[in-house]
């Protein structure tokens, strides 16, 4: 008998009972354990997010399975419903789960209520929260270890301060040393403040005694809660708390290792656990063992691979041996596995040799460096930035530690500066400086349209959206973080020293405040910084807006909970809640009502703590603000500033999808009166005029409200969703050309606003929840002579999530027609009765 009420009766893993049949349902299985599992007789259903591994990497996996379901582990009660449905729907005999913490407790308690589960799942809560786990520690007397909880990175001020330096900093949730810190004053902890911002983690955080002396990791193995250590490594970490090496097992005096193994099955008894593996962190201090943390899994890092080498144990395969009802007993070591971390200087891969060499060599067992030449090496802040690792067996610590120190230096790694990666830094010609361009992270068609005007172009580009063919096009193509300042700055002056370029530009969203500088620094004229940003920072755009007088709503930056109510006690509801500076309908809520506070709250610190985790990675989730929701239909205007004179170039419907904001289409040009028309024509003059745009195109979005037209926000760039291409078609203006012609007056300014020629509409693809399991019907929309484009991001295998913002269409068509009406009933049917898109499990 248990007394754990989420195991069977008749069979606990581990009495020495045969299971009473060998299905088993693993979420995020390692391949290693499905492929385990299989070996010792049995069948695996496998859970896994699509998103957190390659997919050669799952396809290992889905090789040893006898099905692969993918949920998105960021929807949790998706995820509990895949639990659930699949472990009735094949019987299993138990639930397992090995893989990372954020989502064992949801499994565990989904397999508790089953009858599967082979832990409580208040013991997994225990011992993976880091919060949780302190207190369960102070409760039962062990490892006193001085803490404090900070309910945020940006109140821990006030607790370090009550607290006293020297500190160590943590997030509660975070895992491979991802944001630990050693704090030592209130300069070091500003700046972990700001790392942790970075990294969008809002989560609570704990504060803890700095602990002296050696560090250590415990594996154990328990069975029906006996714990049985399989052995104590020993950690090699730099200053900010990363693991550089490990080596098994460490060398410890008997009455140490006693000490060690005493405290840390002591704390799996008071946290409950049951069965299965851990991972401990110990200190050993002058005043004895403390526990750092733990982790109801194996350890990181190769570990069980360091076990194997040394005592021939394996670690993993005991997991299922332990399953299948069999007692296993850890091997004595007879030697000594180790790991060790390689870090070097950070920047573009110059040179790399001796590779060859280091993996041939009799006692390496494994090498991992995988960058090459035009790779960039990251610095190394937590284990993830980490630039590989070698494996080697040796017969004793000395040897190990020489033979890392001989096999590390076969190795032979140059990079170059950080700042820079030239693709092509020289002109194959001559370069005339009044016709040279300088652009900020385009596109290709726009360097292909550049070229043709006859400029000179100079492209800084980042690496995540280089293409080979925008170097065959520009003149220099230079690789750079241009989101950085501190990078883009002295290549822009460099580049300006040696080609002299008349005109700096961006039409892509995170680079419009960089080029803003640049315009700036040089004097080049066109948009500068202080607009740029203005328009990118939505909170800081309603504030310059009130204080010049302009039409607006009332908005404030959100702090905390209480200010949603706050917000909504002054203003009324409903009001919106949306990032400071993102776009795409990414994070936008609606606040319904007092009741709806909680949630929205929740829904924040959710986005906050995923960050943007959908389409560009060039954007961060930081802050957010809240403003009065604005009533009426919606409209984007296209616009084009010659010398201070705004001429409005199109206007574009707007239909958008409930709370969620979900941009669903446009249609062109917009079915409106002519009072209408003047309206929002005056009202988006009015409002470059107050931020300051003088010259190149504008994206200005605005509702028709029962107060008259007022501004959501506006972009110094081109709309995007195929916009500029209805464009063309409806008024037969191609704004990218005047956009890259207008700052060498390659164009002629437009007099007044054009005539429409014809029409179009966009239509945004949709889809219920799901994987998907065939596409139909694409090259025949291509091929329909009234299409302008069709945009198609899913394929066969896709997991479809519930549309919440733009990012989660799965396409864009665009049609061009003689009229509104009939481009957006094209569009409509075109979407619906050639695309069709079958998920799986149902019928054709």
């Amino acid at each position: 008998m248990t007394n754990n009420p989420g195991i069977p009766q008749e069979y606990e893993p581990g009495s020495g009972r045969t299971p009473r049949n060998n299905r088993l349902l693993m979420v995020q299985p390692y391949s290693q354990f499905v492929e385990r599992a299989v070996e010792l007789g049995f069948r695996v259903w496998s859970i896994w997010d699509p998103t957190l591994q390659p997919a050669s990497y799952l396809a290992t996996v889905e090789q040893h399975a006898e099905e692969m379901l993918y949920v998105d582990f960021s929807d949790e009660q998706a995820l509990r419903r895949a639990v659930r449905e699949t472990a009735l729907a094949h019987d299993v005999a138990h639930v397992l789960h090995l893989g990372e913490e954020a989502t064992m407790v949801a499994t565990a308690e989904e397999a508790a209520a089953l009858g599967l589960a082979v832990n409580p799942p208040q013991a997994l809560h225990l011992l993976n929260d880091k919060a949780a786990l302190r207190e369960l520690l102070a409760a039962h007397g062990l490892s006193p270890v001085r803490t404090a909880l900070a309910a945020s990175a940006a109140s821990a001020s006030a607790v370090v301060a009550d607290f006293g330096y020297p500190a160590v900093v943590k997030p509660t949730d975070l895992q491979g040393s991802l944001a630990v810190r050693l704090v030592r004053d209130e300069a070091e902890l500003a700046a972990w403040q700001d790392s942790v911002a970075q990294l969008g983690h809002r989560g609570p955080v704990l504060v803890e005694e700095y602990l002296r002396g050696p560090e250590f990791s415990v594996e154990t193995l328990s069975e029906r809660g006996n714990h049985q250590v399989v052995g104590i490594t020993a950690k090699r970490k730099n200053a900010d708390f990363v693991e550089t090496g490990h080596v098994f097992p460490a060398e410890l005096p008997e009455a140490d290792e006693l000490a060690v193994t005493e405290l840390v099955t002591a704390v799996l008894d008071a946290a409950g656990y049951r069965f299965g593996p851990a991972h401990t962190e110990v200190i050993l201090t002058a005043e004895g063992p403390r526990i750092v943390e733990s982790q109801a899994r194996l350890g990181g890092d190769r570990i069980p691979a360091l076990i194997r080498l040394a005592s021939g144990f394996d670690i993993e395969g005991a997991i299922f041996e332990q399953l299948a009802g069999r007692t296993v007993t850890p091997a004595k070591a007879t030697g000594v596995g180790a790991i060790s971390f390689f870090e070097f200087r950070p920047g573009p891969v110059t040179k790399v040799e001796g590779l060859d060499e280091l993996t041939a060599l009799e006692y390496v067992r494994e090498v991992k460096f995988p960058y090459a030449v035009g790779d960039s090496l990251p610095h190394t802040r937590h284990s993830s930035s980490r630039h590989g690792n070698l494996v080697v067996s040796a017969a004793d610590h000395a040897e190990a530690d020489r033979l890392i120190a001989e096999a590390k230096a076969v190795l032979r790694v140059e990079t170059g500066s950080e700042l820079l990666n030239a693709i092509n830094t020289a002109a194959a010609g001559p370069m005339d400086p009044a016709k040279t361009l300088l652009l900020i992270g385009h596109q290709t068609e726009p360097v292909r349209i550049a070229k043709s005007l006859g400029l000179n172009v100079v492209l800084i580009q980042h690496k995540e959206k280089f293409e080979p063919e925008q170097a065959r096009l520009a003149d220099v193509t230079l690789i750079a973080d241009y989101t950085d300042w501190a990078v883009l700055e002295p290549l822009a002056r460099a580049a300006h020293t040696i080609w002299n370029f008349a005109a700096a530009l961006s039409l892509t969203e995170p680079g419009l405040e960089p080029a803003g500088r640049i315009n700036d620094m040089f004097g080049l004229g066109g948009t500068g910084h202080e607009p740029a940003r203005l328009l990118r920072d939505k909170l800081a755009m309603r504030q310059h807006l009130t204080a010049v007088g302009a039409p607006t709503v009332a908005a404030a930056k959100l702090t905390d909970r209480a200010s949603l109510a706050e917000f909504g006690e002054r203003h009324g509801y409903p009001f919106v809640v949306k990032p400071i500076d993102l776009t795409a309908g990414f994070a936008i809520f609606k606040v319904g009502g007092p009741a709806e506070v909680d949630l929205t709250w929740e829904r924040v610190a959710k986005a906050r703590e995923d960050g943007m985790n959908r389409g560009s990675t060039l954007y961060e989730v930081a802050e957010f603000l809240m403003e009065q929701y604005i009533d009426g239909p919606e409209f984007s205007i296209e616009g084009f500033s010659f010398a201070g004179r705004h001429i409005v170039v199109a206007i574009t419907e707007k239909l958008t999808h409930g709370d969620h904001f979900v941009e669903l289409g446009h249609a062109q040009p917009a079915r409106l009166t002519p009072a209408q028309e003047e309206s929002i024509e005056a009202a988006v003059s009015e409002f470059l005029d107050a931020i300051g745009i003088k010259d190149g195109p504008s994206h200005t979005e605005l509702r028709l409200s029962s107060r008259g037209p007022l501004i959501i926000e506006g972009h110094n760039r081109l709309g995007g969703d195929r916009i500029p291409e209805l464009v063309q078609a409806s008024y037969g203006i191609d704004l990218t050309r005047y956009a890259l012609a207008w700052p060498f007056r390659l164009v002629e300014p437009l007099a007044e606003r054009p005539k429409p020629v014809g029409a179009g509409a966009v239509r945004g693809v949709l889809s219920r929840p799901g994987r998907v399991a065939e596409i139909s019907g694409v090259e025949e929309l291509r091929a329909h002579p009234a299409v302008l484009a069709f945009d198609l991001a899913a394929r066969a295998g896709s997991v479809i999530r519930a549309a919440e913002d733009n990012w989660d269409r799965l396409g864009l068509l665009a049609v061009t027609a003689p009229d509104t009406d009939e481009a957006v009933r094209l569009c409509e049917e075109l979407v619906g009765t050639v695309l069709t898109i079958r998920l799986e499990g149902e019928t054709r």
